[in-house]
């Protein structure tokens, strides 16, 4: 499988000329990159002088949200996490995931790859299928300040055996393009528009990136079911998401809102 190999020095040379600076380590394998930087935070330089970012070629233990698993082999996509460090409390970060969503298909639409849609509240999907996610970890205080560990994880081209090995239907970019991608290129322009969002995200919160964000949506206006933590279930079609990135839902009992936490959306349609 051709892959063209994560390089520290030329990610950091596609971002030397942006006002933010980056402590990037590329591992060859690691458990998982928000992991890492979960189990390293007290040692970590927790400030935007320079942002600590993680990429890994491999990760054995790589996590999704509700706890399923990142299946990844060499080259097969990329896998990265950084810290960002909020002045604001936990409090004022709903909706945080779904403005990152937005970043990731601002820099897909950069390349060209326009066909890339969002799935409340964090998946990437092609045709339905699941390209990449977002799992955002935070720490911190409900008044401030917060730090939100983020990972992000995007398929550059799958194998048939971690094809097999993922739970659902997925694909890639070598799929959808036909053309290999250079990680590397793609990992700058990630990381400067990531910074770019996170700094608006911190002024005007997740209200700034609502319109953008519905226009992306895979599933608005369609029928869907939620599992919800409880495992109950309820059916209904998506009308719009809050301004606190909470979905809703037109039910027969009326409209409803469900906020982000370990919910699963199926399409119905």
């Amino acid at each position: 499988m051709f892959s063209i190999l994560l390089n520290k020095d030329k990610i950091l040379q596609f971002t030397s000329n942006s006002l933010f600076t980056f402590d990037l380590k590329i591992f060859n394998i690691i458990d998982s990159t928000n992991s890492f930087l979960l189990n390293n935070f007290e040692t970590l330089p927790l400030n935007k002088d320079s942002i600590p970012v993680i990429a890994a070629e491999i990760q054995t233990k790589g996590r999704g949200r509700i706890g399923r698993s990142w299946h990844s082999e060499l080259g097969s996509g990329l896998t990265f996490s950084l810290i960002w460090h909020f002045r604001e409390g936990v409090a004022k970060l709903t909706g945080l995931s779904l403005a990152i969503g937005v970043a990731i298909i601002r820099v897909l639409r950069a390349f060209a790859v326009n066909q890339v849609n969002l799935k409340w509240p964090n998946d990437l999907l092609y045709d339905d299928c699941k390209l990449g996610g977002i799992l955002v970890e935070l720490r911190g205080k409900i008044s401030g300040p917060a730090y939100a560990i983020i990972g992000i994880g995007i398929n550059f081209n799958l194998s048939l055996p971690i094809k097999s090995a993922i739970h659902q239907n997925s694909t890639d970019l070598f799929q959808i393009t036909g053309r290999y991608q250079d990680r590397n290129v793609f990992l700058s322009a990630l990381l400067l528009e990531l910074c770019n969002t996170l700094s608006s995200f911190e002024v005007y919160g997740f209200s700034y990136f609502r319109a953008e964000w519905i226009s992306y949506h895979a599933y608005h206006g369609k029928s869907v079911t939620l599992l919800l933590p409880n495992n109950s279930f309820v059916s209904g079609r998506v009308d719009s998401v809050n301004s606190d990135g909470s979905i809703c839902l037109l039910t027969s009992t009326g409209r409803h809102s469900y906020s982000v936490g370990d919910i699963s959306m199926r399409l119905t349609d």
